[in-house]
């Protein structure tokens, strides 16, 4: 078996062609937060509502998906329980309340606002209790909270430029609040011996409700975990919940021999990840040397039908990467290529197979195809991300194509 070294070299010379050196990182978490600033701020919105008033191409066709997903007919169906092995009960509603007060922000449409609005207060005054098997209430809080708490952070702070505030009354913002310090409190200690993409889900979810809320101490929570710094329960070391835990040093993903859905559904919340810390002025995408970067190539790579390096990972029992939902591509490549590629200059080959191939070069791997608009995924980070992420270029060291 190659030693982990020998394998990272190759890793970087197979995938990139040569090393790709991570940015310094910028300021450190002190200071107050920046709002709206979870997956999106303000120049963020001015960029999208400027794409959709010029009809331009891929947002527009991004922005007409979204619109007939945000459909002013859906109805909320709180519960007093959620039993998160019924996931169906809180996704939709989530979902649903972020697709309306993103459409709200950028066109102002104040239907949308009340719905989403709607969608908030029902669960809001309705649930009590969080349960689960398993620790499911674990992982469905972090697939589902970041939504929410997204929905929340635009209906605040991200009313459209001369637009009427969204009218969301304080008592209820405290109460959603309130509600999304339960799942916080459902999540706060993490699984680090599940497989990888439970944490990663729940750290993403973490940073969405500490930006809303205001909390520092739960950002810099999250902030640590995904370095590795486990704040949980002292006999539960870190193995498979941070960045390097999940990620060795070759790309390889410690789910790649699970299957490739969950490999992906882990790879997309660390890309959410990353999205929120960098509007709150903290540079994870550059990590261990582009670590994820690393892992995006990697799977990709293997999902277009090529081989790559495999090793056991320990604590697992799989010997060999796994060919379950291989070349299926989840929608969580835009968000990374844009910082990656446009903002970086850096090198994504494989993903830019995914992105700009067609459908008849991809529906031979199984795939989609085209790949453009991104669609929602909602357990696997962030939704309708090439409306929401992808600019082109966007620094002196961007790519040109």
């Amino acid at each position: 078996m190659r030693s982990l070294l020998a394998t990272s070299i190759v890793a970087l010379l197979v995938l990139l062609g040569h090393a790709v050196a991570a940015d310094a990182p910028k300021a450190g978490s002190a200071g107050k937060f920046v709002h709206p600033g979870i997956y999106h701020n303000f120049a963020d919105l001015a960029f999208m509502r400027k794409k959709i008033e010029a009809k331009a191409e891929p947002w527009w066709e991004a922005w007409n998906k979204l619109t007939s997903e945000a459909r002013l007919t859906w109805k909320p169906h709180p519960v007093e329980e959620w039993n998160a092995n019924k996931n169906a009960y809180m996704q939709g509603d989530a979902v649903a309340a972020y697709a309306h007060a993103l459409r709200w922000s950028l066109s102002g449409e104040p239907a949308h606002a009340d719905k989403a609005i709607e969608i908030l207060n029902a669960w809001s005054s309705t649930l009590k209790t969080i349960t689960g098997t398993t620790s499911q209430e674990m992982v469905v809080c972090g697939w589902n909270g970041c939504h929410l708490a997204n929905a929340a952070e635009l209906l605040v702070h991200g009313a459209p430029p001369g637009g009427k505030p969204s009218g969301w009354a304080p008592a209820d913002v405290t109460r959603s609040k309130k509600m999304l310090g339960m799942m916080y409190d459902v999540i706060k200690d993490f699984k680090p011996r599940f497989n990888g993409n439970w944490d990663a889900a729940m750290m993403n979810t973490m940073l969405c409700i500490a930006v809303f809320s205001d909390d520092r101490a739960m950002f810099d929570r999250a902030i640590d975990h995904f370095h590795g710094k486990y704040a949980g329960d002292a006999p539960q070391r870190p193995r498979n919940g941070h960045l390097t835990g999940y990620i060795l040093p070759t790309g390889q993903c410690q789910e790649s021999g699970r299957d490739q859905g969950h490999t992906q559904m882990g790879l997309g919340n660390y890309v959410a990840i990353c999205e929120v810390a960098r509007r709150q002025g903290v540079d994870l995408y550059g990590a261990e040397n582009n670590r994820l970067l690393l892992g995006l190539e990697y799977t990709v790579k293997y999902n277009l039908g090529q081989d790559v390096l495999f090793e056991v990972v320990p604590g697992t029992n799989w010997t060999k990467i796994s060919e379950t939902d291989r070349g299926r591509f989840l929608p969580i490549l835009e968000a990374a290529y844009q910082h990656y590629v446009y903002r970086k200059g850096l090198q994504m080959p494989f993903a830019k197979q995914v992105i700009f191939g067609d459908s008849a070069s991809l529906s031979s791997r199984r795939a989609p195809g085209p790949y453009r608009p991104e669609p929602s995924t909602p357990n696997a980070g962030i939704c309708v991300g090439t409306l929401t992420t992808h600019k082109e270029a966007e620094g002196p060291h961007a790519a040109k194509y």
